[in-house]
């Protein structure tokens, strides 16, 4: 490992906030040609690839268009995840666009949303698939040492995420996200205004609010953040 992705990975681990791995993240993929990304856990049967997502930095309106469409069930990227564990060209995920229409579909509107191209990084963890992280951009010019860098950098931050957005243990209540979300919530943004600063969606960061008051039996918003602060769960 070069002694500057070591370092990126450094701070990533030590990163408290999805917002701070974001802009870290970024950054260090612009450096290979990559302009966004998505990263995601793996969806039980029937769950909302939202309620997965772990990250996400690029288009809003391609991700709430794909979740609209419920596109997770025919991303021929995602299930070719399920064929390997090293990091493919989006090119090389196979499916028939004459017996499985849905994915030719897929692939045109993505291209129309300028998602012409890029690189999926499997994450398996015990032999089972675990997530992906895609990278959106041309991989082509990647040499085999850049791939492995980046095969590790995905690895590292895909962990980091998840220990972030763990569950809650017993005397915490809510999830780091949710703290997250409940802090921007305090600061007087809007939903809308938290997808962008945190590069979710605004269906998910709903989501996050609606999970912290079941969590703490609170009826609206604003009694939330409140019984958060009473409870030091987030600090403001």
């Amino acid at each position: 490992m070069n002694a500057n992705l070591k370092a990126i990975i450094e701070t990533i681990q030590q990163q408290t906030s999805t917002r701070g791995i974001l802009e870290i993240f970024q950054d260090a993929i612009g450096s290979y040609g990559f302009r966004s990304f998505f990263i995601s856990g793996l969806p039980d049967a029937n769950m909302d690839i939202s309620d997965a997502v772990l990250l996400f930095g690029g288009n809003i309106a391609w991700y709430e268009h794909y979740v609209k469409m419920g596109y997770m069930r025919y991303d021929y990227i995602a299930r070719h995840c399920m064929t390997t564990s090293m990091p493919f060209d989006w090119d090389e995920a196979p499916y028939d666009p004459v017996t499985e229409p849905e994915m030719h579909k897929l692939k045109i509107e993505a291209a129309e949303h300028g998602l012409t191209g890029g690189l999926c990084i499997p994450i398996h963890i015990e032999g089972a698939l675990e997530g992906g992280v895609s990278l959106v951009g041309d991989p082509k010019g990647l040499d085999e040492q850049q791939r492995l860098e980046l095969h590790m950098l995905a690895l590292y931050t895909y962990g980091q995420l998840r220990y972030l957005n763990r569950q809650p243990e017993p005397d915490r209540i809510i999830t780091e996200r949710e703290g997250e979300v409940l802090k921007w919530v305090a600061a007087g943004k809007t939903a809308s205004e938290i997808a962008e600063i945190t590069g979710l969606s605004a269906r998910t960061i709903n989501q996050h609010c609606e999970n912290a008051q079941k969590r703490l039996g609170t009826s609206n918003r604003v009694q939330t953040v409140v019984e958060a602060v009473r409870r030091k769960l987030i600090v403001l």
